[in-house]
């Protein structure tokens, strides 16, 4: 069995938050939309990132 460091771990656990945040949104119906300014985010930047919660206005918060 290999060692993984604490860096992998915390990389992992923060992708499955961040898939767990992008179903809440998809269920309650604001995936699309920015959670910073409420604009709607371009499907195009969703199909690069999936996961992206806000719009390329706001990258610091994504």
């Amino acid at each position: 069995m290999s060692e993984f460091s604490n860096e992998s771990v915390v990389a992992i656990e923060n992708t499955l938050n961040n898939v767990d945040r992008a179903l809440e949104r998809l269920r309650g119906g604001t995936y699309r939309t920015c959670q910073a300014c409420g604009t709607e985010i371009d499907q195009a930047e969703l199909l690069k990132n999936p996961l992206l919660a806000n719009c390329p206005a706001h990258p610091e918060l994504s």
